[in-house]
């Protein structure tokens, strides 16, 4: 029987049970950095949020030796602004929080803080600041922002049939089978729609001016409800499988960093020159 003291979200714990935890050499956390905003007339705001927790958890899990702090919400999500239930905050507050969440972990006792995306919109953000972090905290805490390699779930959409146009990269059939997958009671599949599924616009080459001009124009003049994909053929046991290649690689990349000392320290002139 499961109970409160095997959870490995850390505000599910008692002081003393994280403390205990500690103790017994559960020295890594690891912190997603969601977002509330728009994913489609068929999934909830909180999506990045949710999946955030449940890859996090699957990762923490993994390891054997991790926690999970409370997922970082809202994120930097200017470019969905135009859907209502969209919150965003600044680039600055948003570090600031991440600072923060990594100095108070940094403080607990843990040794490792592994940062992961459940966002894209923070994704660039993270990987500009963590060595920031990472260095006004190195006599702490070592420090990790863990992007992945997606070329395995790409390999898995191939097999299965999936294009990239129909996985999408927002509420498309990727997200919603993860979402079906762990939290079905907040997905109407009556709602899933197709969305915006142009192929050259998924192009690996095309993706990088893809999500550019999602920034600069905002997700609403790509396509009108919010689907970056076509969610319609999503189900629960894709998104098993899915989470699975995603728990796997962002928890083989963790050990991998700790193991080889691979801290986020190469940190831009552009940022080292703002903070000084």
């Amino acid at each position: 029987m499961t109970t409160k003291n095997d959870s490995v979200l850390i505000e599910e714990l008692s002081w003393t049970e994280v403390a205990d935890k500690l103790e017994n050499g559960y020295d890594t956390a690891v912190l997603a950095c969601g977002a509330i905003e728009q994913h489609g007339p068929h999934l909830p705001t909180g999506v990045d949020n949710y999946l955030g927790y449940s890859i996090a958890e699957g990762v923490a899990n993994r390891l054997g030796n991790a926690l999970v702090a409370p997922t970082i919400r809202p994120g930097c999500s200017d470019h969905h602004v135009d859907f209502p239930g969209t919150f965003s905050i600044s680039r600055e507050t948003f570090v600031r929080l991440l600072t923060e969440y990594c100095e108070s972990l940094a403080r607990m006792g843990f040794e490792n803080i592994a940062l992961i995306p459940s966002h894209g919109g923070n994704v660039d953000v993270m990987r500009t600041y963590t060595p920031k972090i990472a260095i006004d905290l190195q006599d702490e805490a070592d420090v990790y922002f863990v992007s992945m390699d997606f070329d395995e779930l790409t390999e898995y959409c191939e097999e299965n049939d999936i294009p990239r146009e129909v996985a999408g990269v927002h509420a498309g059939l990727s997200e919603t089978a993860r979402m079906l997958y762990d939290y079905g009671e907040l997905v109407d599949m009556d709602k899933a729609e197709e969305g915006m599924t142009e192929p050259a616009f998924y192009e690996p080459e095309r993706i990088p001016q893809s999500q550019l001009e999602s920034f600069t124009h905002g997700v609403r003049e790509q396509v009108a409800n919010g689907i970056l994909g076509d969610a319609r053929g999503a189900t629960a046991e894709l998104g098993e499988d899915m989470k699975e290649i995603l728990v796997r690689n962002f928890a083989d990349e963790i050990q991998r960093r700790i193991d080889n000392d691979l801290v986020s320290m190469d940190v831009p002139d552009s940022v080292a020159h703002e903070y000084d």
